[in-house]
């Protein structure tokens, strides 16, 4: 089957840019921004999503807010290893929740790894062979580490009525306010006070995935800032924000290990690309950077369900307890 491609125009591409900062915005929002009109943005997010630019919505829980201590980022050389192969492996570890597939036979992989289960990270490499780790990061998953795009601002324990919301937000990242609150049963200013909190407090992460085989005119890429120390952390994220925000998707939705920062940009061409690079590698306090040109990225859910089940499960069965002794009183 011959694959649709996309000639992306600057408007399309200053869309791309705001929905991959929150997908949820509003295409009245949108159009303010672009100078459009609602229906036009409407139009052009929508034939976006059937030519497969825009691959999917997607909503991210920082791992912290569902119990993971550690955080873990591989670059792969695959050889003739089975891409689900490896992934099966590393979720015998943790959970993956991004794979992205590069140029050159390499695949990224970020996952979180509970606490308690940092032994296994040391049997990890052993078992991915014939694949080879290039490159490992990890660092301890902290609600009070320095802030950043990923780090929680405080520490956050999600109630019952943000588990019904975030898994409502699975099925459909951009559902509406007022359908999240008949499916939830919960009041519509509930759902936005807390959907606001949850933001502000860096537990949800709203953006898309676009797919760079179904578009022409740019090229994806991953960059992987290696800092002197993390004492450098804010100020190359703010010298990236100030001079390339033209180029940035978003920055990667995980917590990024020690001294690492990941983005994700775009560019016309692999030159310009190579530009880029440049200009992040002469930043103050940059150690290195590794640049990787990104055919495909797939983000997993599946795991995100069953840790916010088996939270709600865990909260239904404490209020039976509770409730127990009532009801034999009330017998």
């Amino acid at each position: 089957m011959q694959i649709q491609r996309q000639f992306l125009d600057e408007r399309d591409l200053k869309i791309i840019r705001i929905l991959s900062k929150d997908c949820r915005e509003s295409f009245m929002s949108i159009a303010s921004a672009v100078g459009m009109t609602s229906k036009s943005v409407k139009a052009r997010v929508d034939r976006m999503f059937s030519t497969g630019v825009i691959e999917k919505f997607v909503v991210k829980v920082n791992p912290v807010a569902l119990g993971y201590g550690i955080g873990c980022m591989l670059i792969v050389r695959e050889h003739t290893a089975n891409i689900d192969d490896i992934i099966n492996r590393l979720n015998l570890v943790g959970d993956v929740s991004i794979h992205s597939k590069c140029m050159g036979g390499i695949s990224t992989f970020c996952l979180a790894i509970k606490e308690g289960h940092e032994d296994k990270l040391k049997l990890l490499l052993d078992s991915l062979k014939p694949a080879s780790v290039r490159i490992m990061f990890t660092s301890k998953l902290s609600s009070s580490s320095p802030p950043s795009p990923s780090v929680l601002n405080n520490k956050h324990e999600l109630t019952e009525t943000d588990l019904r919301i975030i898994k409502c937000l699975l099925s459909n990242p951009r559902m509406d306010m007022n359908d999240i609150a008949r499916k939830t049963s919960i009041s519509g200013r509930t759902v936005n006070r807390r959907l606001t909190k949850l933001k502000d407090d860096n537990v949800l992460k709203f953006f898309i995935l676009c797919n760079p085989v179904h578009t022409v005119g740019y090229i994806q890429f991953a960059l992987l800032v290696n800092t002197l120390d993390r004492s450098f952390y804010h100020q190359i994220v703010r010298h990236i924000y100030e001079q390339l925000g033209e180029n940035i998707l978003f920055q990667l939705p995980v917590t990024d290990p020690d001294n690492v920062i990941t983005f994700l940009l775009f560019s016309q061409d692999i030159f310009a690309a190579d530009g880029i690079l440049k200009k992040v590698e002469s930043f103050d306090g940059v150690k290195g950077v590794e640049l990787f040109v990104l055919t495909d990225t797939t983000s997993y859910d599946e795991w995100l369900q069953r840790e916010i089940d088996k939270k709600l499960n865990i909260n239904s069965t404490r209020q039976n307890e509770e409730l127990r002794p009532l009801l034999e009183i009330s017998n």
